[in-house]
């Protein structure tokens, strides 16, 4: 749901910009003006967009909440026609269409740089992927090649003592057999 002070911050934006209208009618403002108004209605657009943003996150919307982005969202839009007829009708159609080929080339642009930066970080997450198995494959390699060599070194160093034990059982068993003629005296 709307904070009160989010939905009170869109809804003055709203009314200032609907004041200026009535003052743009009556006065014959100029387009100055008139861009300043789109500037805020844009503003409040944003403002709007992020609001409904935050509360998609949270959680879905319920239909008090979708009820008022709908009716903000028409107050918006009404605004932002009266602001665009009024151009029209003083003789700046020309530049309210540059404005919007600006507005499109900019969008068009964004997501193209969004869509580099999703390529890049993609990128990233496999290169640093990929050297992570190989630190990983590095790593395993020398402790099974130091674990070969500690391993060996005890496999020679028991049959050294195993082959140390059979020749000294051997021994005395040739002395038993000189002595008393049986392995065991």
């Amino acid at each position: 749901m709307f904070g009160l002070g989010e939905l009170a911050a869109v809804v003055s934006a709203i009314k200032g910009v609907q004041s200026l209208l009535n003052g743009l009618s009556d006065a014959k403002a100029s387009y100055d003006q008139a861009s300043q108004l789109l500037g805020h209605l844009s503003s409040a657009q944003d403002s709007l967009d992020e609001k409904e943003k935050n509360w998609k996150l949270k959680k879905p919307l319920n239909s008090k909440q979708a009820l008022q982005i709908a009716q903000k969202q028409a107050e918006i839009d009404a605004a932002k026609q009266k602001v665009k007829d009024h151009l029209l009708m003083s003789g700046h159609g020309s530049l309210l269409r540059k404005q919007e080929a600006l507005l499109a080339a900019s969008r068009a642009s964004h997501a193209a740089y969004l869509k580099n930066i999703a390529v890049k970080r993609r990128q990233r997450k496999e290169r640093n992927q990929m050297i992570l198995t190989a630190v990983f494959l590095v790593g395993a390699f020398i402790f099974l090649t130091f674990s070969g060599f500690y391993i060996h070194k005890e496999y020679k160093e028991h049959q050294l003592k195993s082959a140390k034990e059979r020749l000294k059982d051997a021994k005395i068993r040739q002395k038993n057999y000189r002595q008393c003629g049986r392995p065991r005296c």
